[in-house]
């Protein structure tokens, strides 16, 4: 029996653990409004699917590239709009990351080691709370992922090894399209792989390292220049940018806006307004914090310590950087490699996020691949190491789970005891374990590991599956206890009020009786009403009114403008207005101005609920 095959039994029987675990009870879940509106225009008109149009209008596009709403809108064209067909791409994409990450682990440090990183990821909390969202994260982390296996698997050679590493490239500018620069943060990273598994001399080696790169870019701004070339008035206005560019909207709005701190998210139109200090104060205690702790953190202590060891004992390769590579240190640097590679990646993205204006705990899955596979490989390195190894991991890991529970005081006070107690006797029975026969304490003491180390992140995970949907619940896509959007931001948490009542207004949903009047008002006018912003107008088109949505996600991008307010109502397009009270960054000038113009121009009509003000601009 072969390597592979005696692999495919135990991979397939935890790729079908993973299907249940990320798909359990899914077409019951809820789907993020904004997000769902743009796939369901994206979905009913081949023009508004190729340019990412949020409305089927075609008015505006949503404040992201449209990779992942591609996906989710072909799910729909192919079944349907229903909201299992939105979620069904993420709940295979998950699924399909574990035999990828087993592959690609078991490449780099074997077979047991591949086992226990696609376990890991299998119970990472964030992992499963995506899995059953239409959040672009989950499809963005699939695809780098696929990039990775890619990579590895062109680092074992053979005749078509070079459609691997091109393979990769294209997934990894495939990812960009997704979640644009967070993808691309570990570009850098794949590339020093590409330039570390390589055969030949340096020169060799930096050429084709610096064509991976090029082949990633070329896929990544295919669209951003067909975009550009598109005549604006033959395509959607790009949300997220002042000036109508998809180049904006990439760079500034959702990159360079959102680091530095709370003062990057100042400007009300930067990708930083709405997030700034979302997630904890910058620095490296937000992905320790309340908010991310519980979502990502549980193996984070197994990996840096097998990160560590691990480049610790591979410090010499014997690589002569100037020439060929010694035959007696091939399996070495490859070794090292992998350190470099993974440790890379985890790094990176820390980094990003402990620096960044604010995050969303969900940000955090990108750490997911990463984090599962330098502690699965600890895991088994330790347990084959030295006899202090394993006790001393298993401590650490339960030690930290210990104090991330204290985090969160109220959930599940009894986890922190279990994996106290789980730790206590795993240091102790492992000495003893390791010197027995007895097949009964080898298997308590694997069952009281176990508890130690996974009990805490299988619990949180395990939330997830018997969550009941709800509309908040959509947009935070987390696991444990509901999050509070406004936990661990910057000052006095009274100045949040407004948009928190807000949100509480936009979870209830629209006045029906609003509703009503506008679909029997409308005639033969394109508009039922403009809305100020996308979110809430997401929460109309979910009805079945067509709503123009006025500046975009933080409702402050020059779309319409004052004017081409003014001229859609004098040209008869538009006669009513609705103002809600979710001000996701309408403190801006051009929210502020069309506002005012709205007070000033039309007359309120009274008899609504819902935090909705109609006003009648005939």
């Amino acid at each position: 029996m072969t390597r592979r095959s005696a692999d495919r039994a135990p991979v397939a029987a935890l790729t079908a653990v993973a299907a249940v675990v990320f798909g359990w009870g899914f077409e019951r879940g809820r789907t993020h409004p904004y997000y769902t509106a743009a796939v369901r225009s994206m979905s009913a008109n081949w023009h508004d699917f190729v340019y990412g149009s949020f409305d089927p209008s075609g008015f505006i596009t949503t404040d992201k590239l449209p990779g992942a709403f591609w996906v989710q809108a072909l799910s729909v064209r192919l079944f349907g709009f229903h909201p299992w067909a939105v979620l069904l791409p993420q709940v295979l994409a998950a699924t399909a990351c574990v035999p990828l990450l087993f592959v690609t682990v078991r490449r780099w440090t074997g077979r047991a080691a591949g086992y226990a990183a696609a376990l890991c990821y299998v119970l990472t909390p964030v992992t499963v709370a995506l899995s059953r969202s239409n959040i672009p994260d989950a499809l963005m982390v699939f695809f780098l992922v696929v990039a990775a296996h890619a990579l590895w698997r062109w680092a074992d050679g053979g005749r078509r090894a070079s459609w691997w590493l091109a393979g990769s490239a294209v997934w990894l500018g495939v990812a960009f399209t997704v979640k644009m620069g967070q993808a691309l943060l570990v570009v850098p990273v794949f590339a020093a792989g590409c330039y570390l598994l390589g055969a030949g001399g340096r020169g060799r080696r930096l050429g084709r390292a610096a064509g991976y790169g090029a082949g990633v870019a070329a896929v990544s701004l295919a669209w951003m220049v067909f975009v550009t070339l598109t005549p604006a008035a033959d395509r959607p206005y790009i949300d997220g940018s002042v000036h109508n560019s998809v180049w904006e909207m990439v760079f500034q709005y959702n990159g360079f806006g959102r680091i530095g701190g709370q003062d990057a998210g100042s400007d009300p139109l930067s990708g930083g307004a709405v997030l700034a200090g979302a997630g904890g104060p910058a620095g490296i205690g937000r992905i320790f914090g309340v908010q991310s702790a519980g979502q990502i953190s549980w193996l984070i202590p197994a990996a840096v310590v097998g990160l560590a060891a691990g480049l610790l004992a591979t410090r010499r390769t014997g690589r002569r950087f100037g020439g060929a590579m010694e035959q007696r240190s091939l399996e070495t640097v490859r070794l090292r490699t992998g350190y470099i590679f993974w440790g890379g990646w985890l790094a990176v993205y820390s980094l990003a996020f402990c620096t960044a204006t604010g995050i969303h705990s969900y940000y955090t899955s990108t750490l997911a691949p990463p984090i599962a596979a330098l502690a699965g490989s600890a895991l088994v390195a330790a347990a084959r190491g030295r006899a202090w190894q394993l006790p001393a991991l298993v401590a650490a890991t339960a030690g930290w789970a210990f104090l991330a529970s204290l985090e969160t005081p109220h959930y599940q006070p009894w986890l922190r005891w279990l994996v106290a107690v789980a730790g206590v006797l795993a240091v102790a029975l492992l000495p003893w374990a390791r010197l027995a026969t007895s097949r009964a304490l080898a298997l308590a003491t694997a069952v009281v590991v176990s508890t130690a180390v996974f009990a805490a992140p299988a619990v949180w995970s395990a939330s997830v599956l018997t969550r009941h949907g709800d509309t908040m619940g959509s947009i935070m896509a987390s696991a444990g206890p509901p999050q509070d959007m406004f936990a661990g931001r910057h000052g006095d948490r009274a100045g949040n009020a407004e948009i928190e009542h807000g949100l509480r207004d936009f979870e209830r949903g629209p006045d029906p009786r609003l509703i009503s009047f506008l679909k029997h008002r409308r005639g033969a006018r394109p508009f039922a009403a403009a809305v100020d912003g996308s979110m809430a107008a997401a929460s109309y088109l979910a009805k079945g009114v067509d709503v123009l949505p006025m500046g975009g996600f933080t409702g402050d991008a020059p779309a319409p403008t004052v004017g081409g307010l003014a001229g859609l109502v004098r040209g008869g397009e538009l006669r009513y207005v609705v103002l809600t009270a979710l001000h996701m960054g309408r403190t801006g000038p051009q929210a502020t101005a069309r506002d005012a113009w709205v007070t000033g121009h039309c007359h309120a009509v009274p008899g609504f609920d819902g935090g909705a003000k109609l006003f009648d601009c005939a």
